[in-house]
């Protein structure tokens, strides 16, 4: 069977999704901050997750079978990487909406407001899908004071793991690691905030995400 043969039959995928839980069924989880994030599922609420598209890779796995959470709709980008990510994230169960926080008024307004306010939640990579790394681009904040939900920041870190040489700096952990998934404080955008402010919220965002990925990372030095 030829290469491209073999990613149209899907092997692939299956290959991947294979690998991505069998590494995060070994992982043994810790967590941070996870009351941020129960306390608004007990008020109901549908909410944005932000996370750095170099920390996705158990960011998205936990959501799904740690937290146990099923309506979950990802943006993904329209390019020809994003059509291949977007047919594993469907294989774990997930929704999808092409397009980025980046050029978010452009191709993906309509389609993440109907997902958010049919009661998905949504992960979101604010520096993607080309970067600058751990960058906000104002797209998120968007779609926060357009939709009313809360953005909760939210990144990992392992005691093992290996960071590719990527625009992003990837983070791929070990299998049988230690794990700490950490959850931010939400951030609210008020429909009526203005251009200046929801540039602050931005900043606000890209803080808080820078702070608790530096957390993670350090979370494991005492002890290793």
């Amino acid at each position: 069977m030829r290469i491209h043969d073999i990613f149209k039959s899907g092997i692939i995928l299956w290959l991947v999704r294979i690998l991505i839980r069998g590494i995060g069924r070994s992982i043994i989880f810790e967590t941070e901050g996870k009351e941020n994030y129960l306390r608004l599922k007990r008020e109901g609420k549908n909410i944005i997750f932000a996370l750095w598209h170099g920390r996705s890779f158990l960011t998205l796995y936990y959501y799904r079978y740690r937290l146990g959470e099923k309506k979950v709709c990802v943006l993904i980008s329209p390019s020809k990487d994003g059509e291949f990510l977007t047919k594993i994230i469907r294989r774990f169960g997930y929704s999808v909406v092409r397009g980025s926080s980046r050029h978010y008024k452009k191709n993906s307004h309509k389609a993440v407001l109907k997902k958010l306010s049919e009661g998905f939640d949504m992960p979101i990579t604010p520096d993607g899908p080309r970067g600058p790394a751990e960058k906000v681009q104002q797209g998120v904040i968007q779609i926060a004071a357009e939709s009313g939900c809360p953005i909760i920041p939210i990144t990992f870190s392992a005691s093992r793991k290996r960071k590719l040489n990527s625009w992003d700096r990837y983070v791929f952990p070990h299998p049988f690691t230690r794990a700490v998934v950490t959850f931010g404080s939400p951030i609210y955008v008020p429909s009526d905030t203005s251009k200046e402010e929801k540039q602050k919220k931005g900043r606000e965002l890209e803080i808080v995400l820078n702070r608790i990925t530096r957390m993670a990372d350090k979370h494991f030095d005492k002890g290793e």
